[in-house]
């Protein structure tokens, strides 16, 4: 019975592992995914390594099978911690000095595991008849060594998982749950090696692989999903910019709140062109084509709260070594500098009329000065000073003209710039001093009310 326990255990394990790597293709996360389906391809190889051992084959045999076991155990490691930093976010699967030396203390210790035949260090095996027929494994010292430095590492894979569950903001109770059975066939092995013999698998690990993935992707698979983005959505949503991550299908898969609140519609899963399109329907955005940035950036302009507001709209590619996961969209707040540069080109205009207005008037006067000159000279040659006096009179009308003429434009100008620091003026006698400027003929002003208007230095100290 308890030989049929074993084998079914280890049966169990090694199919719940290949069900859940024909599984795991459901997650989206491409880096996550592919650290999982390792550790579980690893420890179906690893448990049914184990299962041969409870089964009637020649000890050379199980032998064999069981070293090849512990190779693929010692590969769950790697994929473990490949997997823990995909899955919380974390780059040190992804740095080339750490892979290397992953790489070489596998190659060295498979090297011992696999020359155990030569040295005898590793293990030794022995067919035995208690507590039921079995091939028994004796581990020996520098398997010890091997699996005291798997537990380390395992254990950091561990702290980053605990870590994230942590900081998501989703109830992670019962994943977390999931991901200790992965730790509780360590206290199997101490008890079949301490005090019952009953337990007599050398690593009960690959049950607990099995456990905890067949949970977490069939019974909690929202939750499994769920804690990876919510936990990296809190480091976004501390960052100002609006930043919305898409995949390569421009399908929605995580956003902060500065891009919520930029785009309403945005959510999971929605489709990133309906989320912008929304959008524009909204709040009437429109896309400008902008005349000071960069040609792979884009300028959106939305009317939020009564104002104008505009945003740099610029993408970021998400790769994961030579392949393409999606993009990153960055929106950027540049209000205060589109302003700046508007008014800029406002002002720019402004002055570029007012240059031509003075050049016209300029060419005008001295126009008339130049030929009213010719023709004074010519009536004091034949005496006509009269003739001569009149037309002096109509050199200094026109020039009185340009004058006045530049003196307004220069106010035009001025009045033109724009108000920094704008003062109150109460709005009735502003407009009273404004009619009375001009000639209003049989028209009538009546005032109502005592509301005040704001205006810059130059206007409030004309119409006090």
């Amino acid at each position: 019975m308890l030989q049929v326990a074993h084998i079914v255990a280890f049966g169990l394990a090694t199919l719940g592992c290949l069900l859940a790597a024909w599984r795991v293709r459901r997650i989206s996360h491409v880096e996550t995914r592919y650290g999982l389906a390792g550790l579980l391809i690893f420890s179906a190889v690893w448990a049914l390594g184990e299962l041969t051992l409870f089964v009637d084959l020649p000890v050379a045999v199980t032998e064999v099978a069981y070293q090849v076991g512990l190779v693929a155990g010692l590969a769950t490691v790697g994929a473990w911690l490949y997997f823990c930093s995909a899955y919380s976010g974390q780059s040190y699967h992804r740095e080339p000095a750490f892979r290397r030396a992953a790489l070489a203390v596998f190659l060295g210790i498979s090297a011992l595991k696999l020359t155990n035949p030569v040295h005898g260090l590793y293990f030794t095996a022995e067919r035995v008849a208690t507590p039921f027929p079995h091939t028994n494994i004796q581990l020996l010292e520098l398997h010890l060594v091997a699996t005291l430095l798997a537990y380390s590492l395992t254990a950091v894979g561990f702290y980053m998982l605990f870590q994230l569950f942590l900081e998501s903001d989703i109830r992670t109770t019962g994943l977390a749950a999931l991901v200790s059975l992965t730790g509780l066939p360590v206290v199997l092995n101490l008890l079949g090696f301490l005090v019952l013999p009953q337990f007599v698998a050398s690593n009960y690990e690959p049950l607990g692989v099995a456990a905890f993935a067949i949970g977490a992707l069939y019974l909690a698979e929202d939750t499994f999903e769920s804690a990876r983005w919510t936990a990296h959505r809190q480091v976004i949503d501390r960052i100002d910019e609006g930043i919305i991550v898409v995949d390569e299908d421009d399908i929605v898969r995580d956003f902060n709140t500065a891009a919520r609140r930029l785009f309403p519609a945005l959510e999971a899963e929605a489709s990133f062109d309906d989320v912008t399109a929304e959008r524009g329907v909204q709040a009437g955005g429109e896309l400008e084509e902008p005349a000071s940035w960069d040609g792979q950036a884009e300028i959106l302009s939305f009317e939020q709260d009564g104002e104008t507001q505009y945003y740099v709209l610029s993408e970021t590619a998400l790769t994961v070594g030579p392949h393409s996961v999606g993009r990153a969209v960055v929106t950027t707040d540049v209000t205060q500098v589109e302003r700046q540069r508007r008014e800029l080109r406002r002002q720019a205009e402004q002055l570029d009329g007012f240059a031509a207005a003075v050049a016209h008037e300029l060419r005008n006067t001295l126009t008339i000065a130049d030929a009213n000159l010719t023709l004074i000279r010519e009536a004091l040659e034949r005496g006509r000073v009269d003739e001569a006096t009149e037309m002096v009179g109509t050199v200094s009308d026109a020039n009185d003209r340009m004058t006045e003429i530049v003196g307004d434009l220069t106010t035009l100008a001025q009045l033109s710039q724009s108000v920094t620091d704008p003062s109150p003026l109460r709005f009735g006698p502003v407009a009273e001093r404004a009619f009375g400027s001009v000639d209003t003929g049989d028209v009538t002003l009546r005032v109502e009310g005592d509301g005040r208007v704001r205006a810059g230095p130059t206007s409030a100290r004309q119409w006090e």
